[in-house]
């Protein structure tokens, strides 16, 4: 979530804007219940915290119950998301393993030679995906959220040029290269590039026709995505209902959401971590792109979510079968949104 992405944000600032008027905040309860804690909440911190615009929904069993929205924003407003990003790209890699492409377990090495010729082939396509390759976060030179070269080139560069930091499978470090990697793993066993393997394999089953990557050749598959938050809600109600889409398309098989949602970082240590570590109750708290931010005994999946730079917050709780979306754009928010975000979430919970 760390800001990597100042050109586009650049390029695009002057399309973002969104009039920011008392008269369009608005609020739809769609199915009965007390949400008054849930207005408190927005109410105290959206004027002060997310610069008056959001747009903030509630789905119970995959039906809408609650929106309200403010600045002008609404279910339909098309932002960057930054690292929800990494939850949608989780679910292209899950894709692939449904149909027999890849396994988790398989090395990078054997889908890119490069890897191998560099000493990096070892890495498991889980470690990629789980920010426990051994790779930094981010590289220094930036070959990941380079818009002006090809998924291919960047990261043949990864591999020539970025050092390991650990031993993979040891270590997490958070950050879009390993994951840009696995993208182009994607792209090898697939026979196609990246926004069309999105598009093709969850956007467009999941109905979600205001998503896409970008322009870049080189999309960042941790943090590049253009979405909307009913877009994304539909993403989120497949994932709670085991991989089926609201239209009724098997998207992802049960083991797939499962692998996504297992814990992969119960024995390493964290070198760079986005959260304050006191946010998290587990050690097992990322999976394959998403948080595994609040569990219950035994270290049963209660919540999980992918926050991003820009401050919008997704998030599934499973126990209540509530399916979230706090929406915005403020540059490096995360930290600053994430507070009232939580705050909701233990409000539902």
């Amino acid at each position: 979530m760390r800001a990597i992405y100042t050109c586009l944000l650049y390029c695009l600032t002057g399309i973002l804007a969104v009039s920011c008027q008392k008269k369009n905040d608005k609020t739809i309860i769609s199915q009965p219940g007390d949400y008054s804690a849930i207005d408190q909440i927005l109410t105290d911190s959206v004027p002060s915290v997310f610069g008056g615009k959001c747009f903030a929904v509630l789905h119970i069993n995959g039906q809408p119950a609650y929106s309200r929205s403010f600045g002008g924003y609404t279910g339909d407003t098309r932002l960057l998301i930054a690292s929800c990003t990494k939850w949608l790209s989780a679910a292209v890699l899950m894709r692939l393993a449904d149909e027999g492409k890849i396994n988790l377990t398989d090395t990078a090495g054997k889908y890119l030679p490069i890897l191998t010729a560099n000493g990096k082939g070892k890495i498991t396509i889980a470690q990629l995906f789980s920010h426990t390759s051994g790779f930094p976060g981010n590289s220094q030179q930036g070959y990941e959220s380079d818009a002006f070269t090809t998924l291919e080139a960047a990261v043949n560069n990864i591999a020539r040029n970025v050092p390991l930091q650990s031993t993979p499978g040891t270590t997490f470090n958070y950050g879009g290269v390993s994951m840009q990697v696995a993208g182009r793993i994607c792209e090898v066993v697939s026979g196609k590039d990246w926004k069309t393997l999105a598009a093709e394999k969850i956007f467009r089953p999941c109905g979600m026709n205001n998503t896409d990557y970008g322009l870049t050749a080189n999309p960042l598959i941790g943090g590049g995505a253009r979405s909307t938050a009913n877009d994304y809600m539909k993403f989120l109600n497949m994932l709670l209902q085991k991989g089926v889409a609201s239209n009724g398309t098997r998207v992802l098989s049960a083991a797939a959401i499962a692998a996504m949602e297992q814990g992969y970082t119960g024995l390493t240590t964290v070198a760079y971590c986005p959260y304050p570590l006191v946010w998290l109750n587990t050690t097992q708290f990322y999976g394959i792109g998403n948080w595994r931010d609040f569990t219950g005994a035994g270290g049963t999946l209660i919540e999980n979510s992918s926050p991003g730079a820009f401050g919008s917050h997704p998030w599934i709780n499973h126990e209540k079968n509530i399916t979230g979306m706090i929406f915005t754009f403020l540059p490096d928010g995360y930290l600053t949104t994430a507070p009232t975000c939580l705050k909701i979430r233990k409000a539902l919970r």
